[in-house]
């Protein structure tokens, strides 16, 4: 499953919380049998289902997962005898308990269940949708442990079982399931009756079932037939994701040594779908917004998102669908070697996107969450549906991804990847823990992988490595010390006694370079020649951060361009910033810093240097010092915007476009340069008149500035472009463009329109977010969250520890952080507890950063307010 918080922010609710207990281990699944007739008019469907399976010891009883299940008849067969069951519900537990007069022998016997089920609105389960016509659908979302609300189940990963699925719809729908049609027959009663062929062995929580209207286009790859279902009208947009997918399928064929296991691969486009994209087994289900593009005016950033998205759901038809953990506590590995591996054919279709450059800004962003005290190690235990949700996160998916990336810079690409091809081969069709992956990368690389790699997944946090070099006799000595950062200045200098197996290689000014495994506290290695600087993160794979010393950042300053990669440019920014978080190094040094890379041009670079540079802008800068800060950085980003070209060029390379659009963004925004907000008006003006005359991701950033003055007739033209979107991307820009105005007037418009019928429920409280994240909504929207919080809570679906709660990070006030502290304390939402400390613990951290950094800050802008680096 994907969780995407890039090109959107997705909307999370509260979830039901069951009991900490799992199912008897008394019998498990062989076989499914099951016949799903949905009624959309009426919001329910039928069930009949068949659950061949083991009796593993004599037993009266039998324990299923069933949740908003409405049993009719229920039969047990074992033995030559039928025999009716008692059915109770222990509905804590999101369970019933199957009792029967006459025990069952141990071995094979037969359940039999007729059922009626909800078609909810919830998003999860078998849930009812509506395209934008207002065509109902019916479409499943069965992770983490929703499989229960659509059939009675072992809804537990570790039994697997083959599915015979059967699908009962009114003749004008379409039904799409894990598996190929077998036979589409007419009937009964007006209706067809498609039924698919046996799945190979998954998990409950990987079957799928999606009916409605829609149509589709088709390719192949490797002579597996693919297609892209779309709701009618919308098909052609399927033509971009086809495109990735062929190329996907045919790099995963080859790297993983397995083919593709599950005969054909449907990738489903749904309007009304609350997680990102669903990994079900030959029938990945999207956001539509993440599949379906205009191929010729879609923004490079959707074509990028749309790409990775469906490598990360196709990287798991091998690694999360054939080989699945045994427990959720071993999602992140799933999640994370998805994100990990998803990069790769993605870098070897379209190398010119650099993704090997936003894995490094990846990292840095996770680097941010693993600084709390209140984050988590990656594997964490988990018992009910609220913890098992709430494993869903960054730590999950990014660090996950992080630590993966570093083991393979550590044992060699080739050796890391047979350790997968073999842990895939040992393990296909069954399930797996995190030890069995690190046995079989220790056994095939012959290093100590299960000795380090329980440093980074078994203890939360991440260490930084503070680096001290000496030359001696023509050789360089480099210290290493280690120790956990905190983003908390008190914990950070207080003791701790964490400790890291960390695979490192240093690289200095002489060129030389060399790889070392730090496993002490304190260790030092040599290098030949006399070195200026040290560099401790050589290649950007590590999962560390690197502390230098004074002296040492001024020359790596001088030398940066010359002698850094890219990667090791985005990673040292990371560096230096971590230092000024914790009042190692003033604010000053790290402008410093980004000024001497005035003749940067590469995208990942300047694009890392700009999110620090508006957080500097919206916290550090106060009202006094905020024009010459703005000075500072107009002469600063406008010989670079200028280099680039502030229009459009025939032959412009996808780099470029997102590079001039992330200046004008800034230039506008954060610089407030007055002719760059005169010239988005004419843009955003000449965008909705004709959205095909402006790249999308220069419509993106000339809407939000115009917001930034825009008065009611500019936002009636927003809206009236909502309302005449011909794409999902069209529609989402001008529909989060909303929040970004600051009249208050304006927004009060924009927070109660996401709370009407007008605005998908997944999309109501990422509208809301978005308008708690601008500066001049903040409090609007945190008093508008309370005055609605019974509309606000049964909002978007179940993927998530609530966004609306995660927003609140970006408040940087005591008094916010008080009131924030208070709602919540009596407003509890089980699967976002973790996201909830975090936001309070962000808040404080950035109280405490302002506090040491402002007068830095103003101090420097005296000295450099009136002149720039780069010229």
């Amino acid at each position: 499953m994907k969780r995407i918080l890039t090109i959107l922010s997705f909307a999370l609710a509260t979830i039901s919380v069951a009991a900490a207990q799992r199912l008897p281990e008394v019998a498990a699944p062989e076989n499914y049998k099951l016949t799903f007739t949905p009624n959309l008019e009426k919001a329910t469907f039928e069930g009949d289902e068949t659950i061949s399976l083991r009796v593993l010891k004599p037993t009266s009883e039998i324990t299923l997962n069933a949740v908003d299940i409405d049993f009719h008849d229920v039969t047990v067969s074992s033995g030559g005898t039928t025999q009716k069951a008692k059915v109770a519900a222990e509905k804590e537990k999101e369970m019933v308990v199957l009792a029967f007069a006459n025990p069952l022998a141990a071995g094979p016997a037969t359940v039999h269940i007729t059922y009626t089920g909800i078609l909810n609105s919830e998003m999860r389960g078998l849930y009812l949708g509506k395209d934008d016509q207002g065509r109902k659908y019916a479409a499943s979302q069965f992770e983490a442990t929703d499989a229960r609300r659509a059939f009675p189940s072992f809804d537990e990963p570790d039994y697997k079982a083959t599915f015979d699925i059967t699908a009962v719809a009114d003749s004008e729908l379409v039904a799409i399931s894990n598996s190929k049609a077998l036979s589409d027959k007419p009937g009964p009663d007006g209706k067809h009756t498609v039924r698919f062929a046996t799945t190979p062995r998954m998990s409950s929580y990987l079957a799928a079932l999606v009916v409605g209207h829609f149509e589709y286009i088709e390719g192949e790859a490797d002579g597996i037939p693919i297609r892209v279902y779309s709701t009618p009208g919308k098909k052609e947009m399927g033509k971009f994701a086809l495109e990735a997918a062929e190329h996907v399928l045919g790099y995963y064929d080859k790297y993983f040594n397995i083919k593709y296991p599950y005969g054909k691969l449907d990738l489903i486009g749904l309007p009304d779908f609350s997680a990102g994209a669903m990994e079900n087994t030959g029938c990945i289900t999207f956001r539509e917004v993440i599949l379906l593009i205009d191929d010729k005016q879609g923004s490079v950033d959707l074509k990028k998102e749309i790409a990775s998205v469906i490598a990360h759901e196709m990287a798991h038809q091998w690694f999360g669908d054939l080989v699945t953990m045994k427990w959720w506590d071993d999602i992140w590995l799933n999640e994370g070697f998805a994100t990990w591996m998803s990069s790769k054919p993605i870098e070897a279709w379209k190398p010119e996107w650099n993704f090997n450059l936003d894995d490094v800004s990846d990292t840095g962003r996770t680097l941010n969450t693993d600084s709390l005290a209140n984050t988590r190690p990656i594997h964490q235990a988990a018992d009910t549906p609220a913890q098992i949700q709430e494993l869903f996160d960054g730590i999950a998916y990014g660090k996950a991804a992080s630590v993966l990336r570093m083991l393979e810079a550590y044992l060699g690409e080739q050796t890391f990847r047979a350790g997968v091809n073999a842990y895939i081969q040992k393990h296909q069709y069954a399930n797996a823990t995190a030890g069995d992956f690190w046995d079989a990368q220790a056994k095939t690389s012959k290093k100590p992988v299960d000795q380090i790699m329980p440093t980074f997944v078994k203890q939360a946090g991440v260490p930084i490595i503070d680096v001290k070099s000496q030359c001696s006799s023509g050789s360089t000595m480099v210290t290493m010390d280690q120790r956990r950062y905190y983003y908390d200045r008190e914990k950070f200098q207080a003791p701790n006694d964490e400790l890291w197996q960390v695979p490192l290689c240093m690289k200095s000014s002489t060129g030389a370079q060399k790889c070392e495994l730090l496993t002490k506290r304190q260790e030092t290695f040599t290098l030949p020649g006399c070195a200026t600087w040290v560099l401790a993160n050589a290649g950007a794979t590590g999962y560390y951060r690197a502390g230098y010393e004074p002296d040492a950042v001024r020359t790596l300053a001088r030398d940066a361009e010359s002698k850094l990669s890219p990667a090791e440019r985005i990673a040292l920014l990371t560096d230096i910033w971590a230092s000024v978080r914790v009042g190692r190094e003033p604010v000053g040094d790290y402008l410093a810093f980004a000024q001497g890379l005035g003749s940067d041009r590469n995208r990942a670079v300047l694009e890392d240097v700009l999110g620090r540079l508006n957080y500097i802008g919206r916290y550090l800068v106060t009202d006094s010092d905020r024009e010459s800060y703005r000075v500072w950085l107009r002469q600063y980003l406008m010989p670079i915007l200028k280099d680039v070209g502030a229009e459009a060029k025939a032959g412009d390379s996808d780099e470029n476009k997102a590079l001039r659009a992330r200046l004008f963004g800034a230039l506008g925004y954060d610089a407030r340069e007055p002719e760059t907000l005169a010239q988005a008006r004419k843009i955003a003006d000449q965008a909705l008149a004709d959205p095909a005359s402006v790249d999308r991701e220069f419509a993106m950033a000339a809407f939000g500035l115009e917001a930034l003055n825009g008065d009611q007739a500019f936002y009636d033209k927003i809206m009236a472009g909502l309302k005449a979107a011909k794409s999902p991307e069209e529609y989402y820009i001008t529909l989060f463009t909303l929040a970004r105005f600051e009249d208050p007037k304006l927004l009060q418009r924009t927070l109660d329109y996401a709370i009407s019928p007008e605005v998908r429920s997944q999309d109501a409280l990422g509208l809301i977010a978005r308008v708690m994240e601008n500066p001049a909504g903040e409090k609007l929207a945190w008093d508008f969250v309370g005055q609605h919080w019974a509309a606000i809570e049964k909002s978007g679906g179940p993927f998530a520890s609530a966004e609306v709660v995660g927003a609140t990070n970006s408040f940087c006030d005591a008094s916010m952080r008080d009131a924030v502290a208070a709602f919540y304390s009596a407003h509890k939402i089980e699967a976002a507890e973790r996201t909830y400390r975090q936001s309070i613990e962000r808040i404080n951290n950035c109280v405490d950063l302002k506090s040491q950094q402002e007068q830095q800050l103003a101090s420097w802008l005296g000295q450099h307010g009136s002149t720039a680096g780069g010229q």
